[in-house]
């Protein structure tokens, strides 16, 4: 049977130890090719008193592993043409590489070399550390860095992997050593429930080949097991933070909302680029920064994860003005809970959502995005050829279902963070 040369289609393998692997075809013309290796090492999994761990060990992964120095490792990367990159989330850790596709085999490996064997060097440590201190600093002390923190804790429960973001404390990852680093790589970089992901023009078999020799000795092949704590229900809350000397004032609302793989997930989608989720088109945008001039910007988002998530509304304004700009964004809340999308509306949002997915093919790196993001989730081989007719087939009313759910007005909180007092 003919292998699918269809970038929105992804290939679920044979599993190498434990570890999925998954098959994407290149955009066509696309001469790169991208690779990512996802596993539980996210920052829902740092060690009680060493917070800031996950994300330490994540940002070094990259620095030097196997036979290559930091500056080794970045003339490599150079002279393929070749970059590397990663991100760390609460449930999961990414590393992906992305380069000339007549080179995967090659930075396939290189990326299994900083996947596997990473060398926590002691420089490299220092530095981290030190960025990770400037990072704190700001978290404390900027407004938009601040207004989130806060917004997670208003949240979350204590032990929750979403409350937090990952950055620890000072003292927390001042003690971290050496040694706690590598027995947390050891014990998160797995390759049970890992996942690796390759958007390449060569053909599954292939890729199944290649994982087999790069892939299959990670330390640890068992998967650690991530507590997930019930949210439970609760009156709304308002935190006010004064931090003064700053010109702006970040307004967030937001609340505990579903998980990727929920049946409502496609009408709270669509809910959430209703409320702030499209440019231009977007309720809060229309309302709080075209019509009232209120707000340098103002959005939402809805984070869906693999076992929950959270949805906020926010906007960054002026020290005069905040007090409007917070109930208009509650108001805009209440309004998607409580009546239907107009059909006009909806259709306008759901085109332009869907318009964005061919440009999603436009490049490797972000049709391999899509197929990391149906992989990670455990999303159906054809989720992305089948979105636009998902989309098309939420009905006004179904909009207005989920967002009582994923948008949820018990449990939500309103922080504001910035110069409240200013005159």
């Amino acid at each position: 049977m003919r292998e699918s040369a269809d970038p929105l289609r992804i290939e679920y393998g044979d599993e190498v130890d434990g570890l999925t692997v998954v098959r994407q075809a290149t955009p066509p013309g696309s001469a790169s090719f991208s690779a990512t290796y996802v596993g539980p090492a996210g920052w829902g999994f740092d060690p009680a008193g060493a917070e800031g761990t996950a994300r330490m060990v994540n940002a070094l992964v990259t620095s030097a592993a196997g036979r290559y120095g930091r500056v080794a490792l970045a003339r490599r990367l150079d002279r393929a043409g070749a970059t590397l990159h990663r991100e760390c989330a609460p449930e999961s850790s990414e590393v992906t590489i992305w380069g000339p596709a007549d080179a995967w085999r090659d930075l396939l490996g290189l990326l299994a070399d900083v996947v596997l064997r990473p060398r926590f060097e002691a420089d490299d440590i220092a530095r981290a550390l030190r960025q990770f201190l400037e990072s704190q600093l700001r978290e404390s002390t900027q407004p938009a860095a601040r207004v989130e923190r806060e917004l997670l804790r208003a949240i979350f429960p204590e032990g929750h992997p979403y409350r937090a973001t990952g950055l620890g404390t000072r003292r927390s990852v001042e003690r971290i050593t050496r040694g706690d680093l590598v027995r947390f790589h050891e014990g998160h970089y797995t390759s049970g429930d890992g996942i690796l992901v390759v958007t390449v023009p060569a053909r599954l078999r292939d890729v199944e080949e290649s994982a087999r020799r790069l892939f299959s000795r990670f330390a640890e092949p068992r998967a650690p097991k991530l507590r997930v704590p019930p949210v439970r229900s609760r009156a709304p809350t308002v935190t006010r933070i004064d931090l003064a000397g700053h010109s702006q004032v970040e307004v967030r609302v937001g609340g505990s909302s579903l998980e990727r793989a929920s049946p409502l997930y496609p009408a709270a989608f669509l809910a959430n680029e209703v409320l702030g989720g499209r440019p231009l088109l977007a309720r809060l945008f229309q309302r709080v920064r075209e019509q009232s001039g209120l707000a340098y910007h103002a959005s939402s988002d809805l984070e869906a994860m693999r076992f929950g998530g959270y949805w906020v509304a926010q906007a960054g304004t002026g020290p005069d003005r905040w007090k409007k700009v917070a109930p208009m964004l509650q108001q805009e809340v209440a309004r998607l809970r409580q009546e239907p999308v107009p059909g006009s509306e909806l259709r306008a949002i759901r085109e332009s959502a869907i318009g964005e997915l061919p440009l999603s093919l436009e490049s490797t790196s972000d049709a391999h995005d899509l197929a990391v993001d149906a992989a990670y989730n455990r999303l159906p081989a054809d989720h992305w050829v089948r979105w636009p007719s998902v989309l098309r087939a939420v009905r006004p009313r179904e909009v207005e279902e989920a967002a009582r759910v994923a948008f949820a007005e018990r449990g939500a909180a309103t922080v504001l963070a910035g110069p409240l007092s200013a005159p």
